[in-house]
């Protein structure tokens, strides 16, 4: 049996929605770092930090409640006062930070602190809060851009935080179901443990959308994702109007979906073949399960099948 949005959008609102409410108890803590993370840069650097902005799935009104073995995520970027001429020289801003960091929470271990290439991770065990701060570099042109550096001097890269927020909302107004989808392809991503980025699925809706238009269901936009992931096998370069500079011609990388701000920017550059693969098999099984979902007639197949592909908090309303 097809499933309408009413009864989509109730499993969105009991089991994967995070509203206001339930951010709320995270807020305080995320201040707190805030404030301490722009003190000790200001304090012990030449650096300084003209602003912390939440990004991410946070900012974007995408991210998923968490559930069981799945913590809250938020990206934080971090606005750093450094000529743009002197953006080469903070390949080790990465261990500045993180060296900062441990001490104004001298309690945590070592472990709670991740230098990943292009962010400093940091775990809150207790809250289960894990926060991604992502040095930023502004420059004066084009206007809201800024250099990321990366870890250990691996460069750096163009891209615009506001221009990423700004693609959002706008898929967000084109399509009203467009949240909704990205939450039921966030969830099948995480029940089958798949190593795709949020920001990719997000693009890859977008994507679709602007091929064919808005869905004219929740459930027939969560298929067409599906149904391009598994049969497109993600071998098509992904990129979108508005972005600047070119695609790099020498990016041989299996997946190639491009920051809709900067056509240079790869998203999926670390994704590996092997990861496409499993990502892309997972897409065709998911795909197999809702199909079989739809033409089904009695509803508890249908929510068998469903939790096949979302998990066992999935239910239909009684």
């Amino acid at each position: 049996m097809q499933l309408s949005d009413d009864e989509l959008n109730g499993y969105i609102k009991r089991v994967l929605f995070f509203g206001p409410e339930e951010k709320q108890k995270y807020e305080g803590q995320i201040t707190f770092l805030k404030e301490t993370l722009t003190r000790v840069v200001n304090e012990n650097t030449n650096l300084g930090v003209s602003k912390i902005n939440q990004a991410g799935s946070w900012r974007k009104g995408t991210a998923l409640r968490p559930t069981a073995g799945q913590d809250v995520d938020i990206d934080l970027i971090v606005y750093l006062s450094v000529a743009e001429a002197q953006r080469e020289d903070v390949a080790k801003l990465h261990d500045v930070i993180i060296a900062l960091l441990r001490k104004a929470y001298p309690t945590k271990p070592a472990s709670d602190f991740t230098p990943n290439p292009k962010t400093v991770g940091i775990d809150f065990r207790t809250s289960g809060l894990l926060v991604d701060l992502v040095p930023a570099i502004p420059v004066a042109q084009p206007a809201g851009y800024v250099w990321q550096p990366e870890k250990g001097g691996g460069g750096t890269f163009l891209s615009s935080p506001t221009g990423q927020l700004d693609f959002v909302r706008a898929a967000k107004e084109a399509d009203p179901r467009y949240t909704q989808v990205v939450r039921l392809a966030k969830r099948w991503r995480n029940y089958a443990e798949l190593d795709l980025s949020s920001f990719a699925i997000e693009l890859i809706v977008a994507h679709v959308n602007h091929r064919q238009g808005a869905p004219v269901t929740i459930e027939g936009g969560f298929l067409r994702f599906l149904l391009f992931v598994a049969q497109g096998g993600l071998r098509e370069a992904l990129t979108f109007p508005g972005a600047i500079r070119r695609v790099q011609p020498g990016d041989l990388s299996p997946v190639r979906i491009h920051d809709p701000t900067n056509n240079e920017n790869n998203v999926t550059l670390r994704v590996t073949e092997a990861q496409r693969a499993e990502t892309v098999a997972a897409a065709g099984v998911a795909l197999q399960s809702v199909n079989h979902a739809m033409s089904v007639t009695r509803k508890g197949d249908t929510e068998a099948l469903w939790k096949c592909v979302l998990g066992p908090q999935f239910s239909l309303p009684t």
